[in-house]
């Protein structure tokens, strides 16, 4: 026969894992690390982009000369 101990370890074993887990409100918590590279992520490109478009339009009002070309 099989011993009761080796049928039933497992369920200990799970017992255990289970407590081990984190709980909710420590897997829903986000670091500032996070906050930042996300922030950082949209906003450079986003300026960066804004700059490259002012950029060219003032090149193509340059060459095209008038009001705005100084």
């Amino acid at each position: 026969m099989i011993p009761t101990a080796t049928i039933a370890s497992p369920a200990f074993a799970l017992d255990s894992i289970v407590d081990a887990l984190p709980t909710n409100t420590v897997a829903l918590e986000v670091q500032f690390g996070a906050y930042l590279a996300v922030l950082l992520g949209t906003f450079l490109p986003c300026l960066f982009l804004i700059n490259l478009f002012i950029q060219t339009e003032s090149r193509k009002a340059g060459k095209a000369g008038g009001q705005d070309s100084e």
